[in-house]
């Protein structure tokens, strides 16, 4: 039987850069809504205080890709001696009452939460904006002459993406002409991982499409999900934890001087289990006619007639009776009492909780994956299950939101040498 096992380290992830200069603070809800109004409408205030999740009632589930029948979900430990086998996992009907306890409330910060998961819009403004750094600093005679869609920024960036690392061109699996516009360039065979932001490679794995599932021809999705402007309001896939942060810190580096009041700052992160959870978990005073509901109080994938409220695999493993086959955009579905849409399936997010794994003999270290996705069943998709995946690895099936929290900025106090 595989087994998890925590290991927290609750600043590991968090860049050094943020701890170096910052301090965080618990703000008052009043002195929050003026980040608020600078945040603007995207972003969801969460009170830290909410209701716990029963830990001896959680669903663990594992995704590997190693198995010969491809995706398997296991969910054990303290979930075993409900579903013995697999059949009996996706087919698992779980109630709000075996997922939170309702007598007992976890307290934690106040923060924001985007509201929807990162697309690929927002995260192809990072990666555009890493290819405009570079071409600024190696190519000054392109960027002061020509302007970003011409057909010569494109080909200086096509001549530079042509050729690997050890400048070895590449080899072309087609005999294609020079790109005209982004749209050509970007399905095209390139060394997509030069592309960097502090020195580490940040273009999303567009292959993961073809790796997750061999036995289906998923080529149109590894050339188009990312770049094709009928995905942009889809969210990002096939993104590392560690890619994930470095977006994080990314926004947090280009929006951080306009998010400071009263020598308080926004920095942005991934949300640790405990805020994600919070998040998913918001009961509100006056519940909008346009929310799905606390899933504090129901069984999160169904309203009361039945209709599907969340993007899951359904248990007639029929992928489009919940109205979509892959994942689908970030603001479908009606959002929770919080206001964030797709805290249950859709794609799974990464958070900043590190936890150890054992499988067979083997033990590593990866990150908290929470929320389901389009390809697992109900049971996987509470707000209880969990699963870990290593910092480095991607999928088809896993993406992220951004949290934003307040943080006092302080000087390092520096003692003379006489």
């Amino acid at each position: 039987m595989n087994t998890m096992f925590y290991k927290m380290n609750p600043f590991k992830s968090i860049s050094v850069f943020v701890i170096a200069i910052l301090l965080i603070t618990n703000q008052s809800f009043a002195q929050m809504s003026k980040f608020k109004n600078k945040l603007g409408k995207k972003w969801s205030y969460i009170e830290g205080t909410q209701s716990a999740v029963n830990d001896t009632n959680r669903v663990y589930y594992l995704v590997a890709n190693q198995y010969p029948n491809g995706l398997r979900v296991n969910n054990f430990n303290k979930m075993e001696p409900y579903y013995n086998h697999d059949s009996e996992f996706i087919h698992a009907q779980i109630p709000a009452n075996k997922v939170y306890d309702l007598n007992k409330n976890i307290e934690g910060p106040n923060f924001f939460i985007s509201k929807t998961e990162v697309s690929n819009k927002e995260y192809n403004a990072f990666v555009i904006d890493c290819i405009k750094k570079w071409m600024q600093t190696n190519k000054k005679e392109i960027t002061s002459k020509y302007k970003w869609n011409s057909p010569e920024y494109i080909l200086a960036v096509e001549q530079w993406l042509s050729v690997n690392n050890d400048s070895t061109p590449m080899m072309m699996t087609d005999n294609l002409k020079p790109a005209s516009n982004w749209a050509e360039l970007q399905p095209r065979n390139l060394n997509w991982s030069k592309i960097k932001f502090k020195g580490i490679p940040i273009y999303p794995n567009t292959l993961c499409w073809n790796t997750d599932f061999q036995k289906m021809n998923n080529n149109p999705m590894s050339q188009l999900y990312f770049s094709h402007p009928a995905y942009q309001n889809f969210p990002v896939v096939g993104v590392s934890q560690k890619q994930a942060l470095l977006y994080c810190r990314w926004l947090t580096e280009n929006q951080s001087e306009d998010l400071t009041i009263d020598n308080t700052s926004i920095y942005f992160s991934l949300p640790n289990e405990h805020d994600w959870e919070a998040a998913a978990s918001v009961i509100a005073k006056h519940p909008s006619k346009k929310s799905s509901g606390s899933p504090v109080f129901h069984n999160y994938i169904r309203n009361a007639s039945g209709c599907y409220i969340a993007n899951v695999l359904p248990n007639n493993n029929q992928y489009s009776s919940d109205g979509a086959i892959y994942s689908t955009t970030v603001e479908s579905y009606l959002p929770n009492d919080a206001g964030c849409y797709n805290m249950q399936g859709n794609v799974a997010e990464w958070t900043s909780t590190e936890m150890g794994f054992r499988t067979g003999e083997a033990t590593d270290e990866g990150f908290i994956i929470k929320g389901g996705a389009w390809n697992l069943p109900e049971a996987a998709c509470t707000i209880g299950s969990r699963t870990v995946l290593k910092a480095d690895e991607s999928n088809s099936f896993i993406g992220f939101r951004v949290a934003a929290y307040s943080m006092k900025k302080f000087r390092r106090t520096i003692t003379p040498e006489f």
